[in-house]
Order: structure tokens, then C-alpha cells, then sequence
């Protein structure tokens, strides 16, 4: 009888471990935690200027303002991270349960282990998702008309910089942005 319970336990805990998958196995591995106050490092960072250009083009509407509304509005919300000086700072607050990431007001919340749902901008609804590749954390947006927003964030030893590397993709755009953005630990929220 005793050699079955302590099959049976096995079982159950093994069962248990597999039931957690690959992605909630890794919270009980030694994972960075991202939380803090960042600052844009522009030095150290892609020219965003010139691949905010390329990707999206001018910015102001082409011809049909309709059609166009969306790829002025990414333009503009792009550039923010330039030119406003509160859109500089990244904010990060970081649990078991959610990971919360913006620059200025702007912050967007995932939730490991299932997908959830956000407003888009202009009223559409996003399908939102975070997950642990290996030490990076990768945030996922998605939205039904194909524009995709994904981005990877690596701490860099010691754990005083931040490297993300960002990909937008949307019909509207010339071509899809890719941009690698390193963020400093700002000082003053240590």
C-alpha cells in the first residue's frame, strides 16, 4: 500500500509540473525583474528620426485623409519618445501575475499566462500577451486589421541598462520599424 501512495504522489507531481508548461515553470528560475523608472538613452539607441521616416513616411495625410489617419497618428505617437520629454521616461512595474510597461501616461498592461484584450487607439481591439523567452520578456500586440506590435526587453549587465528591441508592423506603413531603444536606470528612482 505504501509503495502505491507514494506512486500516486509522484504522479500528481509530476502531472502538476507538466501541467505548468514551459512558461510558468521559468517564475521559479532566477528571471529579471524589470521594474523601475527608465530614461531614453538616445546616444546608444537606433536614429529613430530616420526609421520612423522610412517606415511611415511624411506626416501628413497623402490623398485619401481617411486612409491615412492611422499612419499620421503612428507617425506622431512615434516620435513622442523624441521630442516629449515625459515620453522619455519608461515606466515598468513588474509581478508573477502582470507586467506593466509605458512611456509618459501611456501604460499598457499584459498578463502572464493568457492573452487579454485593450482598446487601440482609434477604438479598435488589441489582443495583448506577455511571455519569458530564456531571460527576455516579450509583449505582444496584436489587432484584427494585421498591425502587430512586438517588443523584447534584455536587461544588459550589471542591470543598469535596458535594451529593447521594438517591431511595428501595419498596412499603412511603407515598411514594418524595427529599432533597438536602450533605456538607463534613472538615477533618482533607485
Amino acid at each position: 500500500m505504501n509503495g502505491i501512495t507514494s506512486f500516486s504522489r509522484l504522479l500528481a507531481l509530476s502531472c502538476a509540473v507538466a501541467l505548468l508548461g514551459p512558461g510558468e515553470a521559468t517564475a521559479a528560475e532566477n528571471l529579471p525583474d524589470f521594474s523601475g523608472v527608465w530614461l531614453f538613452n538616445e546616444s546608444r539607441s537606433d536614429d529613430l528620426r530616420t526609421l520612423i521616416e522610412e517606415a511611415v513616411g511624411p506626416d501628413a495625410t497623402r490623398g485619401d485623409a481617411k486612409k491615412d489617419l492611422v499612419r499620421v497618428w503612428i507617425r506622431r505617437w512615434l516620435l513622442a519618445v523624441i521630442e516629449d520629454p515625459d515620453s522619455r521616461y519608461l515606466t515598468i512595474e513588474q509581478s508573477p501575475e502582470s507586467f506593466k510597461s509605458g512611456l509618459g501616461d501611456e501604460v499598457s498592461t499584459y498578463y502572464f499566462g493568457r492573452v487579454a484584450s485593450s482598446q487601440g487607439p482609434l477604438g479598435g481591439t488589441l489582443r495583448v500577451r506577455v511571455s519569458w523567452k530564456g531571460p527576455e520578456l516579450v509583449t505582444e500586440e496584436g489587432s484584427s486589421d494585421g498591425g502587430r506590435i512586438m517588443a523584447v526587453y534584455t536587461l544588459l549587465p550589471p542591470g543598469n541598462t535596458l535594451l529593447i528591441r521594438y517591431l511595428l508592423e501595419h498596412k499603412t506603413l511603407q515598411k514594418p520599424l524595427e529599432a533597438r531603444m536602450f533605456f538607463d536606470r534613472d538615477e533618482e528612482d533607485e
